[in-house]
């Protein structure tokens, strides 16, 4: 392996998953002593491990383009494709060879054909390996499930992958849970190679404030601001808890209050009611730098994560993956991938009965009442975790998986 172009059009702002799992994967580049080139969004403010991303990346990848109800998973697969061509074309071919490896830790349909076209377009023996990293079955959403045409979105990944594979056969497609490579084998009828989802809190958290002793148990909620993560049970569930002994305080994140407001008003509303009449709930807004995210992290006896089981029974959370790497106690939905990882490590996680506010309350009563033997537990188990959870484990599985450099002929 020559060099490594690690290309994340999700890489932006000042910190955040993206960010930390990123610098996970240099980080361990750079101790293999492999060359790396990093490419992140226009407007990059961020460096991982040192080194500074070229900002290349137009767009998010989960915006749309469409204007038509009826059609609009097809005219965002043409344009966004389009869009996510023209910024890969800012790569020119000179600076690749066929012993390089691509690697795209987040892209979706409308993105994964425009790697086949940037490609084709290559000189046949210049054209690396390609990996990509397929993290969100996206048609799995609420909110997509919703829309009329929704079952287009797995052709287009089919079709888009199946176009990679041919101009370039040493692609690898990857999925960061055993849930999401089922699925996108299913879809796809191309292997789909399971990695880890690296995302090591450790060090971050021993930099933190120290939390008292002999504080209230405090329960986290934090990360997106969304319905698929649970926030609209939240009032609910605090409310539950209020009678329990000891009685826990809730801290909050809020972190689009824009996206709150115009999708979950109403739980907006109550959480605010509920943070101004005590100490029992404290609301945080807005998106958090490292040291105030991982600092909140800290603070947490019991880690929060409501999701959705249509969406998180199948992808993975990086909130979640956080909280298990430094041994939290976490209270988790029925039929996620973080109640089926829970068990396989033997974490410090109680799953929900049910996907309800009462059930999941019920489960934050439990974390409560067998905390200290929970903590020990969470412990005990984050070790294994961090070991398999890492990216020194993804780049291993990776890198022995990229077929070998064949002889081409130039096109």
């Amino acid at each position: 392996m020559r060099q490594v172009h690690l290309c994340d059009p999700q890489l932006h702002g000042q910190g955040g998953h993206y960010l930390h799992h990123d610098t996970q994967l240099v980080r361990e580049l750079q101790r293999r002593c492999l060359p790396v080139a990093l490419y992140g969004r226009r407007g990059c403010s961020v460096s991982c491990a040192g080194v500074i991303p070229e900002q290349i990346f137009s767009h998010d990848i989960f915006q749309e383009a469409a204007t038509d109800a009826q059609v609009w998973a097809i005219e965002n697969f043409q344009t966004i494709n389009q869009a996510f061509l023209a910024d890969l074309c800012q790569l020119g071919p000179e600076r690749f060879t066929a012993d390089d490896l691509v690697y795209f830790p987040n892209l979706l349909q409308n993105q994964l054909y425009a790697v086949a076209l940037w490609l084709g377009r290559m000189p046949a023996d210049r054209r690396p390996a390609v990996a990509v990293m397929l993290r969100y079955l996206n048609h799995a959403m609420d909110y997509v499930q919703a829309r009329a045409n929704k079952e287009h979105i797995a052709h287009f990944y089919r079709f888009a992958a199946r176009a990679l594979h041919g101009v370039q056969p040493r692609t690898v497609l990857c999925a960061d849970t055993r849930e999401l490579a089922m699925a996108y084998q299913k879809i796809m009828g191309l292997p789909v190679l399971e990695l880890p989802n690296p995302m090591d809190a450790s060090d971050l958290l021993a930099q933190a404030t120290a939390r008292s002793a002999n504080a209230r148990p405090t329960v986290v909620y934090q990360g997106h601001t969304s319905a698929l993560r649970g926030l609209h049970f939240l009032p609910e569930i605090i409310e539950r808890c209020a009678t329990l002994q000891p009685r826990p305080r809730f801290i909050v994140q809020i972190q689009s209050r824009e996206a709150a407001a115009a999708q979950l008003g109403p739980t907006l509303q109550r959480l605010e009611q509920l943070a101004a009449t005590g100490d029992d709930v404290r609301l945080v807004n807005g998106a958090l730098n490292p040291t105030d995210y991982y600092g909140l992290l800290s603070e947490a006896d019991i880690i929060l994560l409501p999701y959705a089981p249509t969406f998180y029974g199948h992808g993975s959370s990086g909130v979640f993956t956080e909280s298990a790497s430094v041994g939290k106690v976490i209270v988790v939905s029925p039929d996620t991938v973080p109640a089926r990882q829970g068990r396989e490590y033997g974490l410090g996680v109680v799953a929900a009965t049910k996907w309800t506010p009462t059930a999941m309350a019920a489960a934050v009563a439990v974390a409560l009442r067998d905390l200290p033997a929970l903590q020990k537990k969470a412990a005990d188990g984050a070790a294994r975790f961090r070991h398999e959870q890492c990216a020194f484990a993804l780049w291993e599985n990776l890198l022995a998986n990229i077929p070998q450099t064949v002889a081409v002929r130039a096109a």
